[in-house]
């Protein structure tokens, strides 16, 4: 496994995303696999260059201080 994880996530709607898991079953494919070689593709057929280094996330601010907001509950 890679030193430093590199995965971002993306959202697609619940009804795309469960065609796209219907077909890759039946293909025999992972979804991520099928997802990437389609991007990758499409990226290069608009002549996208591909970056020599990925971009560390921008780190939480969890050192500041969160802001309390009061909370009721009804049972």
């Amino acid at each position: 496994m890679a030193k430093r994880q590199t995965r971002r996530s993306i959202s697609v709607k619940g009804l795309t995303y469960q065609r796209l898991k219907n077909f890759c079953e039946v293909q025999g494919l992972s979804v991520s696999g099928y997802l990437e070689d389609i991007i990758a593709a499409k990226l290069d057929a608009a002549n996208v260059p591909v970056p020599e280094k990925v971009e560390a996330r921008a780190k939480s601010k969890a050192s500041e201080p969160e802001e309390i907001i009061s909370q009721h509950f009804t049972f």
